[in-house]
């Protein structure tokens, strides 16, 4: 089932088959149907349904995802270290931290009744309930991805591995939209959460299982840093050549303890590849992050829907990208994983620039660009993990080749980052520009801006740079690609 080193050291290609692949991919399914929730129905469970100060929620919400942020890197190496348990050593770990998002993710949903009118010890569960979560997602997510990883190391195998994780990380997307919506209105806002808590522990379990049982073991070997010296060097030369007033400090570096302790986080960043992946993968992350925020308020406000309509939009958007899986495998083997991404930018810019000329009542009208940028969706959640995979093992990774839990760590916070940013640039533009609704103002031109505009213009600059800048460690450019220039 799994090849042999060579001679070299590296790892052989792998064929996986159908069910090993499957089994691998199934825990993309808990991962998302967790993710979701705790973005979307966490603030609407404890400042509508418990009363929990917004004032309050907004430090709780930064301080555990400044945690998260800071953790992630540390996670890689933990996992990496596991690599020296056997092939399956990272699956230990991930077996090890998923009590810890699921004992997280049923204390969000389901706090102590006895509290419910201390507005300050449901803030204090609430903290902690996000802490335990986001350790046991980031402890499972890039452990698992890092698995994945190292499944193989065939071009098109490596993107087979990512899109068939993805199918599954779709269909968890799609509960994490139904069952809230779903159960609050069959049983209430309060209950209904309580039954999502409770549901997401059997069904975690289940698919968990087989990732866990029947994954493919890892091809690579035990990841060993036997020279860190050389990124001590490597941060200590990029350190003065960016700041030249901290020269006079750096230059005992390489004697520094703490220096030594925390290169390896950031050593991944000296594969210049992986810096080019990273700066498309935010710009573009961005726009989705935007997007999102503002979604909801679109559909409201602009096309003048109701719940059950955004609702609607949310299966279409995650229904159209699963689908669209086979499509983006097929444009990265016919062209490469860029170069279908680079479409996928394209034809979303397209479809949601056409949405501009929509109004009240064009529900209809709009599920067609629903559909389309669906599609670009599932480009942008399955072709990146595999680009990414190949780069750690490109010759450009030089001696941090290999360090998959550390990439994946440092990739983990990445994606948090094009998350936030969209975030946080949304909400106060779409104010300021005339969408408040605190002070009742609900601006429709702000909307359009911030929902079409802004995600487009992000979308733009993406393609852009991906077109021009070599990111593949086996190809060239986007432009090289397609238009046949070596």
């Amino acid at each position: 089932m799994h090849a042999p080193l060579n001679g070299t050291g590296l790892a052989a290609s792998v064929r996986l088959r159908f069910d090993r692949l499957v089994a691998y991919s199934t825990n993309q399914l808990p991962l998302n149907m967790a993710a979701l929730p705790v973005v979307l129905n966490v603030s609407h469970f404890y400042g509508e349904v418990l009363k929990v100060p917004l004032g309050i929620m907004g430090l709780i919400f930064i301080a555990t995802r400044v945690i998260d942020a800071v953790q992630d890197p540390v996670i890689g190496l933990i996992s990496d270290r596991f690599t020296h348990r056997g092939p399956r050593g990272r699956l230990t770990f991930v077996a090890l931290m998923l009590p810890l998002m699921i004992g997280g993710f049923y204390m969000l949903f389901h706090p102590p009744q006895s509290i419910y009118s201390q507005p300050g010890l449901l803030a204090s569960w609430l903290f902690v309930a996000l802490f335990v979560v986001h350790l046991g997602y980031a402890g499972v997510s890039i452990s698992y991805h890092a698995h994945g990883a190292e499944l193989s190391d065939d071009y098109n195998e490596r993107t087979r591995v990512t899109v068939g994780r993805e199918v599954f990380g779709l269909l968890g997307m799609t509960l994490a939209v139904v069952l809230p919506t779903f159960l609050t209105a069959r049983f209430g806002e309060h209950q209904g959460y309580i039954y999502m808590g409770l549901l997401f522990i059997p069904i975690t379990l289940a698919f968990a299982a087989p990732t866990l049982l029947w994954s493919p073991p890892s091809v690579h070997p035990p990841v060993v840093r036997d020279n860190p010296e050389a990124h001590v060097r490597y941060f200590r030369d990029w350190l003065v050549g960016l700041l030249p007033s901290l020269a006079r400090p750096t230059r005992n570096m390489e004697n520094s303890g703490t220096l030594r302790t925390l290169v390896p986080f950031f050593a991944p960043l000296k594969n210049r590849l992986f810096r080019r992946l990273l700066l498309v993968f935010v710009v573009n992350g961005s726009a989705l992050g935007v997007a999102v925020s503002v979604m909801l308020f679109y559909v409201e406000h602009v096309l003048k829907g109701n719940k059950l309509q955004a609702g609607i939009i949310l299966l279409i958007y995650f229904g159209s990208a699963a689908a669209s899986v086979p499509m983006w495998m097929i444009l990265s083997r016919r062209f490469s994983k860029t170069a279908a991404w680079f479409i996928a930018m394209v034809i979303t810019a397209v479809a949601m620039s056409t949405a501009v000329f929509l109004g009240a009542g064009d529900f209809a009208l709009f599920v067609p660009i629903a559909v389309v940028t669906g599609m670009g969706i599932g480009a942008d959640y399955g072709l990146p993990p595999s680009v990414l995979a190949d780069i750690i093992n490109a010759e450009e990774a030089k001696d941090t080749k290999g360090d998959t839990g550390a990439y994946f760590g440092l990739w983990a916070l990445s994606t948090k980052l094009a998350t936030a940013i969209g975030a946080a640039g949304s909400l106060p533009v779409a104010a300021l520009l005339g969408f408040n609704p605190s002070v009742g103002s609900y601006s429709g031109t702000a909307l359009i801006v911030v929902y079409i505009a802004l995600p487009v213009a992000i979308k733009v600059i993406a393609a852009l740079l991906i077109w021009y800048i070599r990111i593949e460690a086996e190809r060239g450019s986007v432009r090289q690609e397609l238009t046949g220039r070596a």
